[in-house]
């Protein structure tokens, strides 16, 4: 368990016991005396923080995560942007016909379009494998375009640029309610 999620934890336990004991003060005291209104006003505003950290502390927890999610999603769609720019220069230079063109810059557009991508809380392990998808796509693609394998391939290249295309989509949809 990382350290901050310890600490995290610890604080939660802490303020469950505060607010037991305060709770146990209360009982002790009748609704007559003179400490109950202050007792209780202090329950209260114990209680009502121990809400506010229970309705933060799963956002909280997850962060780390979401994190090193977001630098996998980021670096994904940065490299293979990178990647599609490289196979338009192979293909020019190798001698192919431009025609692979077709097949690359809207590739490498939509790779641009990636970079916009925010990993949210809710989402980043969803939004993790669709980056993870983005490459096995993106490793179609330099097959097909390089000759390696058929050009039918063409079909399964445009199947999943609408999978990742809506994944991403929706992803970022969901992310943003």
């Amino acid at each position: 368990m990382a350290e901050g999620e310890r600490q995290l934890r610890e604080q939660h336990q802490a303020m469950i016991r505060d607010l037991r004991a305060r709770h146990a003060r209360i009982k002790q005291c009748g609704p007559d005396d003179a400490a109950f209104d202050e007792q209780y006003e202090q329950l209260v505003a114990c209680a009502e923080s121990l809400l506010e950290i229970e309705r933060m502390l799963p956002g909280r927890l997850a962060q780390p995560k979401r994190e090193r999610a977001e630098k996998v999603v980021k670096w994904s769609w940065r490299g293979q942007t990178v990647v599609a720019a490289a196979l338009i220069a192979a293909v020019l230079a190798l001698g192919h016909t431009a025609w692979w063109l077709v097949l690359l810059i809207p590739h490498l557009v939509a790779t641009l379009m990636g970079w916009s991508v925010t990993v949210t809380v809710e989402r980043f392990k969803e939004q993790r494998a669709i980056s993870i998808g983005l490459h096995v796509l993106c490793l179609l693609v330099a097959l097909v375009a390089l000759g390696v394998v058929s050009a039918w391939w063409i079909v399964a290249v445009l199947v999943g640029w609408v999978a990742v295309g809506a994944a991403s989509e929706g992803a970022s949809q969901q992310g943003a309610k």
